[in-house]
């Protein structure tokens, strides 16, 4: 795990050199337009995420609250800006508050299609990680990621290269780092903005639990799930529907400096048949796998039980479901709906989920 953040750091000196010889023709002839100025940005959503889970990796619960992160601005030219506010999350029936915690993020544009964040890091796009490497909860009731991040989005690509740095340790500290590193993306073979054709996802995350510094003789604990895959899509209906399909073959491996997991080494494969149109979707997967761990993922997906160790699976087979109902009732405005299913048809398990929530994400300029 020592060398992964030496590979982040090549990945994002290579993005810097591509951005700025990209740039230095434009700078030697023009400048950028001045768009300085300050906003007040309100980023705050209420939420009912319910988990009706029996079986023996997981257990259900339910999540009933609301964050609220409001920042202001202050952008000094077209291509930096400065953000800075809290992020409070409340759950219903607790006497105080889970979290508060303080937002700052510093964003330069490296080229108009390449933005550099340090600070607060943007996750509300899931880093474009499928559900079995990403939990969707994770958007509302996780702490805020912090770190560093390059987000591209080209004509055919768009890319999502993070650190996000979840526990810090002092010397002497009584628990361990922890952070998590990835990178994901999809290239399509059509302009990626036409929601049709041929494209390919490609997904790499790994996390990290350690320190050099800290008390306690915990051991070193990496681990890794990297992978890709294919889909297709086409319009139907005179264009108001969009029909695919695709399918995602993943592994896990531990990368420890001495491997101790329960498994060392593991893989899925997932294909999915979907349909949508800009306000739903609606897909039906089979997931198959392997001594599969996920440590960022739903672990419905995984073969390591949070309930009892004993319950662990190897193998796990299942048949999902998922409906999502997302439309703008009104400028920052957006109405949420989401309904999961996970059949686990060997020991006939029926597990599903479902999740009410409404979303404001609105700038004010000042």
């Amino acid at each position: 795990m020592r060398y992964i953040p030496i590979i982040f750091v090549l990945s994002s000196i290579m993005i810097f050199s591509e951005s700025f010889a990209q740039d230095f023709n434009k700078t030697l002839i023009k400048t950028s337009k001045d768009t300085s100025g300050f906003s007040v940005n309100l980023y705050s959503s209420a939420f009912f995420d319910n988990k009706e889970f029996t079986g023996n990796i997981k257990k259900g619960y339910t999540y009933p609250g609301f964050f609220i992160q409001p920042r202001f601005e202050f952008k000094p030219s077209s291509k930096a800006s400065i953000s800075g506010g809290f992020h409070t999350l409340y759950f219903a029936g607790a006497d105080t508050l889970e979290m508060f915690v303080p937002v700052l993020t510093f964003k330069y544009s490296l080229t108009e299609k390449i933005d550099f964040l340090l600070g607060t890091i943007d996750s509300k796009e899931r880093h474009f990680l499928p559900e079995p490497l990403f939990k969707p909860e994770r958007i509302f009731v996780s702490h805020p990621e912090t770190g560093v991040q390059f987000l591209t989005k080209l004509n055919h690509f768009k890319g999502d290269l993070w650190i996000n740095w979840e526990r810090y340790i002092k010397d002497k500290s009584p628990f361990q780092e922890i952070f998590t590193i990835g990178f994901s993306g999809i290239y399509s073979v059509k302009p990626i903005e036409n929601s049709s054709g041929l494209y390919f996802p490609i997904h790499a995350l790994a996390t990290h639990h350690g320190g050099q510094i800290n008390a306690g003789n915990s051991l070193v604990t990496s681990l890794a799930n990297f992978g890709g895959g294919a889909g297709y899509n086409f319009y139907i209906n005179n264009g108001k529907l969009n029909l695919g399909v695709e399918s995602l073959f993943l592994f896990f491996k531990d990368i420890s400096p001495n491997p101790h997991y329960i498994y060392k080494s593991g893989n899925a494969v997932y294909p999915k048949i979907y349909i949508k149109n800009p306000f739903f979707k609606l897909d039906i997967g089979y997931w198959k796998s392997s001594s599969f761990i996920n440590p960022r993922g739903e672990e419905l997906f995984g073969s390591e039980s949070v309930v009892d160790s004993t319950l662990n699976q190897k193998n796990r087979n299942l048949v999902t479901a998922n409906f999502i109902y997302s439309k703008q009732v009104a400028k920052g405005f957006t109405v949420e709906f989401r309904f999961d299913i996970y059949y686990d048809y060997k020991p006939s398990i029926f597990d599903y989920s479902y999740t009410f929530r409404m979303l404001f994400d609105g700038v004010f300029g000042l």
